[in-house]
């Protein structure tokens, strides 16, 4: 019994931040049936290619789903999504406010139908409000939620875009925390309803010091920032860092670092000069890290005297090859031969099936199975260009 079983999941999304939050779903039991346009999901383009349509960064966000496409433009498409979605407990969607109810597939109308759906909707700015109607991606969700502004106050550098889609992967998970909440609902009240997942909203929440910021904000050193922790460039070019302010926790470096005299030296006399030396203060450190050997020697004796963590800078691949990934089965293999992250959390019936296919593979065994059409009539669906497969 995996966690989700016997809940389906209509997924009518693209790219990341709802391809996403349906893949969780999808790792924790659910049916998920992907639903592609007839040129698929833009992310089937992102390279490297291979072949049928697959490439790594698809197989990531859509592992584990049924893979169906429907041209809704056709006529007869949209009515047999809703006969689709009459058959699902959520139906998930990321297409711009209104997308969705011009081909009769909106909210209001499944949830008329179907009191106890889960109807999940994804955009950028919201369903409703004056900035509903805007695109959103995820560096504009950076910008305006005050997130790049925050990072480059507190670290006094010009404000840059992460290299990561933050905005997508955090509205990706918070929509899926809530989908499940909703499901929980629904199944106690049989009351699903209308999830407006909005990725500035869902910025805003995962800053931790958003209630500081809006108190006042907090004055100098800011303790808790991750900004304070140093990342050392040990002399022999290798890096590693610590998790802690080493001008908040001064008092215990002198002692694991044999340099009583820093206790004397004036530069880190009190906070405010160790702030003003700040750079000083992470030189010695780092030139203190490279007289060991090995991490695990330095991070022995940093951990036994004194508050600090630390880790070694990896990329992926060097993360993949350590016991840690072994251990704990971080990844899984796709059946595109595509290692992917096997699942969101370690629980048994969590975790990836690891199935992808080229659009539109499952659409005879989906519909057959589901809403019971047989062969000619898919036949005739796939004749008049209402499903498509590559």
């Amino acid at each position: 019994m995996r966690p989700l079983d016997g809940i389906r999941v209509l997924d009518l999304t693209r790219v990341v931040a709802g391809p996403m939050a349906t893949r969780i779903l999808a790792d924790q039991g659910a049916e998920v049936i992907k639903i592609e346009p007839p040129e698929g999901d833009l992310s089937r383009t992102f390279p490297p290619h291979s072949p049928g349509d697959m490439n790594p960064y698809f197989c990531q966000q859509n592992a584990g789903k049924r893979f169906c496409s429907v041209d809704l433009t056709a006529e007869g498409a949209s009515q047999l999504l809703l006969d689709l979605a009459a058959t699902c407990d959520v139906v998930v969607e990321n297409f711009r406010p209104g997308v969705m109810a011009k081909y009769g597939l909106g909210a209001d109308v499944l949830l008329r139908r179907q009191p106890g759906l889960v109807y999940c909707s994804i955009t950028g700015f919201g369903q409703t409000g004056p900035w509903a109607g805007r695109r959103a991606y995820a560096p504009a969700g950076h910008l305006v939620s005050g997130l790049l502004e925050y990072d480059a106050r507190k670290t006094d550098r010009p404000a840059r875009q992460p290299a990561l889609v933050l905005g997508d992967a955090v509205t990706a998970m918070l929509a899926a925390a809530s989908i499940n909440a909703l499901l929980v609902q629904s199944l106690r009240t049989g009351v699903g309803g209308h999830l407006d997942v909005c990725m500035i909203e869902s910025l805003v929440y995962m800053q931790e010091w958003v209630a500081v910021e809006l108190a006042g904000g907090w004055v100098g050193t800011n303790n808790g920032a991750c900004d304070q922790s140093p990342v050392l460039q040990l002399p022999d070019g290798r890096v590693w860092g610590i998790a802690g302010n080493p001008v908040t926790w001064f008092e215990y470096l002198p002692p694991l670092m044999n340099r009583p005299d820093l206790l004397t030296d004036p530069r880190f006399a009190d906070p405010l000069t160790r702030e003003a030396h700040r750079a000083d203060l992470v030189q010695l450190i780092a030139e203190w890290a490279g007289s060991f050997d090995t991490f695990g020697e330095f991070l022995t004796v940093l951990e036994a005297g004194s508050p600090f963590a630390a880790a070694e800078l990896r990329s992926i691949d060097d993360l993949a090859a350590t016991d840690f990934a072994a251990h704990r089965q971080l990844f899984a293999t796709t059946d595109a031969g595509f290692d992917v992250p096997a699942r969101p959390a370690l629980a048994d019936g969590i975790g990836t099936t690891g199935h992808v296919a080229a659009r539109g593979a499952d659409n005879r065994e989906v519909f057959a199975e589901i809403l019971g059409l047989a062969a000619s009539q898919l036949d005739a669906l796939e004749a008049s260009g209402v499903l498509i497969s590559a």
